[in-house]
């Protein structure tokens, strides 16, 4: 008989916050139901589960039943229910004090509904600090779970993982589970008579002593992952593991974390690095890092002396992706900003209940998912970076407008918000919070408090690494979406020709940035980041003053810059003076340029992005008085309109409109801003936005001057 054998199962749900009803009601019914109740008829077969604070409120309001059904599996010990920040935040990059909030909410409504304290921890994305340990053991936890990787990158061969392990920080000591990475990736894409092979391969390995092994994952992968609900559910999957379990029971042990703690000592003590599990820490490296690391892995595979090459290298870890994305760098750093003003506003104590609402919408723009981006959408859907902004700015208008001083009139603000070395400046009335960048002199940021809306959160298209996979799928052949397999080894698309709408931009989308183009320049060129530019204003730095009375705030933005000419380079004197009236309902940009030594010829644009998120939604469109727009009204078409004063965009959805007018008259461009990226069922373009970009045919002589402006008016759609 082989030598027993430990098995842990440990099953982790999440939804981001944001994300679609239809998504996770399909979730619930191709895999949370479905797991519970197969389940429910193993009373003999433990397991630990860690649900995500969202999915526990969605169940609350929409399936109490499943929460039930925990309570009652929870009560008769066949269930270990763990903790974890309550709305999924990677701990390690919030500050601490919401850390221990977060951990804290988590504690509280675990005990609080199911009768006792989690001992142990779910480690979103298994991001793993060597800080966190005294982190967790303030908060009353025992154990966390990490990957084998992060064992296996301080030299830790498999068999010595057998077990858990004891870990500190200052003293404060916490114990460590090793996720079986083999395991990972055979359940449930291999017949559960391979799992139990190789449950029986452990049993034989040298060493001696109670074999531990552990499959802590996604509980998304029975039934929601691509072919999946079909294999654990109507093949059966789930159940016939279930039976091989039960029939070998006189060497497999199924057992939970807290009782393997209680019932065996510790392997002994471990210190880890910095580290995530091996696909995450490749997703964070640079384009041109994950070609070298992607180059060494083939030829450590082609050696053939490695078992698995991903765990022979070393990627990234998880905070390059603020370096990688910038647009994830400025949520975290808005996010870092909202924490701030809401401890602030908590110690004035003036109003607590309005204070604890902030702090739970500042814990909800805590969620992971938008902030980075793997195989999963995460940072290129715009619903989930949506949902974040939405919350920031709930936050911190509660905490400004309820906070002492709250009466004192629209806020000016400057400081290095997103850690670049320059300041950015911040104007925020009751209905309207902008932030402009000294950095080519753009608006970074347009929120509207009322409907809590980041009006310009775009993102900027970018290559990828797995668009060549993309290309090379569009020569032919790829795997079907439909067959049951890991969702790392799929490869398809969602539409035909994908691989055309591959087209990158040089500087990142935002607005009000300031384009010198060639006389004549077309829509389709610049679109597609094709265009050239005359001019250094797009990323070089403003000098930036403001002013304010009872009236409004006017944020100057001043450059001397030049434009290339016929006859070399001529210095350009351009000036932009941005009024915003204390009621925050409209903005006002005048533009002043002056050709300093030599004429100018050339096109004038101004290029700016907003996001409605729905491009073609026949609730979203573009409306220009008296006239039918060419190539559809809809926010994803693509157009150019002449002589256009005044253009609106009307989302009746929000009921939302953005009304804009332009003096003198312009030509008007419009086209989508849409990325192709790759998700669990294959690659897909997303609608991110909608460039709208007025362009004046600029004509000076040296020492004159020209003149536009633009009015930005927010409105409701029905005005």
């Amino acid at each position: 008989m082989p030598e027993k054998v430990t098995f842990i199962l440990g099953i982790h749900n999440h939804q981001p916050v944001g994300n679609f009803e239809h998504v996770i009601e399909e979730a619930w019914d191709k895999a949370y139901r479905p797991f519970i109740e197969v389940m429910g008829r193993y009373p003999d077969i433990p397991f630990c589960l860690h649900c995500s604070g969202i999915l526990w409120d969605w169940f609350a309001d929409r399936h109490p039943e499943y929460i039930e059904r925990v309570a009652r599996m929870t009560a008769a010990g066949r269930l270990e229910l763990m903790s974890g920040g309550y709305y999924e935040p990677i701990l390690t990059v919030i500050p601490g004090g919401d850390r221990s909030g977060q951990l804290e909410m988590m504690r509280q409504f675990i005990a609080g509904r199911f009768g006792s304290a989690p001992r142990g921890c779910w480690l979103t994305e298994r991001i793993w600090d060597p800080h966190l340990p005294e982190t967790l053991a303030r908060a009353g936890l025992e154990y966390v779970v990490v990957d084998d990787s992060h064992f296996k990158s301080t030299g830790f061969t498999t068999e010595r993982m057998r077990g858990y392990f004891n870990t500190e920080e200052n003293d404060f000591y916490i114990r460590v589970f090793p996720i079986d990475k083999r395991l990972r990736y055979l359940i449930p894409f291999h017949e559960p008579e391979e799992v139990i092979e190789y449950l029986r391969e452990v049993s034989r390995e040298p060493g001696g002593g109670r074999r531990i092994v552990v499959l802590a994952d996604d509980g998304e992968k029975f039934g929601l992952w691509t072919g999946t609900h079909d294999l654990c559910y109507r093949q059966r999957w789930l159940e016939r593991f279930c039976e091989l379990l039960r029939s070998n029971s006189d060497w497999i042990t199924v057992s939970t974390f807290s009782r393997v703690i209680d019932e065996t000592l510790p392997r002994g003590i471990v210190y880890l690095p910095t580290a995530s599990y091996s696909e995450m820490m490749e997703w964070a490296l640079p384009l041109r890092a994950q070609e070298s690391y992607r180059a060494a892995k083939d030829v450590l595979s082609r050696n053939g002396t490695v078992s698995d090459p991903a765990e022979s290298l070393r990627g990234g870890f998880w905070r390059n992706f603020l370096v990688k994305y910038e647009e994830s760098n400025w949520m975290h750093k808005r996010m870092l900003r909202a924490s701030e003003l809401v401890g602030r506003f908590e110690r004035e104590g003036t109003d607590a209940a309005a204070a604890g609402e902030a702090r739970r919408h500042l814990y909800q723009a805590q969620c992971n998912c938008a902030y980075w981006h793997g195989l999963f959408g995460g940072l290129y859907l715009p619903h989930l970076r949506s949902a974040v902004f939405t919350h920031l700015i709930a936050a911190e208008s509660i905490a400004r407008l309820s906070g002492a001083g709250s009466g004192a009139g629209p806020l000016v603000e400057r400081g290095d918000l997103d850690g670049d070395g320059i300041e950015e400046t911040v104007v925020a009335t009751a209905r309207l919070q902008a932030f402009f960048k000294a950095r080519g002199g753009t608006l970074r940021e347009l929120d509207l408090v009322g409907p809590r809306l980041n009006l310009t959160d775009t993102l900027t298209r970018r290559e990828e690494i797995y668009h060549r996979d993309l290309v090379r799928l569009a020569r032919g052949g790829g795997t079907s979406a439909g067959s049951a397999i890991s969702i790392h080894d799929v490869a398809s698309a969602k539409e035909e020709g994908l691989e055309k709408h591959l087209q990158y931009d040089r500087w990142p989308r935002v607005s009000l940035v300031d384009r010198f183009l060639e006389p004549g320049e077309r829509l389709g060129r610049f679109a597609a980041a094709g265009e050239s530019e005359l001019g250094d204003f797009v990323d070089g730095l403003y000098e930036v003053s403001t002013v304010s009375d009872e009236t409004a705030t006017r944020v100057v933005l001043e450059r001397t810059g030049v434009v290339a000419g016929e006859g070399g380079p001529v210095s350009v004197r351009l000036g932009k003076d941005i009024s915003i009236p204390s009621d925050g309902a409209s903005m006002t940009v005048r533009y002043r340029i002056r050709a300093e030594d030599a004429p100018v010829s050339c096109r004038f644009a101004v290029e700016n992005v907003f996001s409605l998120l729905a491009g073609n939604a026949p609730d979203r469109y573009f409306e220009i008085p008296g006239r039918t727009l060419s190539g559809g009204s809809h926010l994803a078409s693509l157009g150019e309109e002449t002589g256009v004063e005044t253009v609106r965009m009307v989302d009746e959805w929000l009921d939302i409109a953005v009304k804009i007018e332009l003096e003198p008259v312009a030509l008007l461009w419009r086209f989508p801003v849409e990325t192709v990226s790759n998700s669990d069922s294959g690659f897909e373009r997303v609608y991110q936005g909608s460039a709208v970009v007025p362009v004046w045919d600029l004509a000076i002589e040296a020492g004159e001057e020209a003149a536009f402006s633009i009015v930005f008016s927010f409105g409701s759609a029905r005005d």
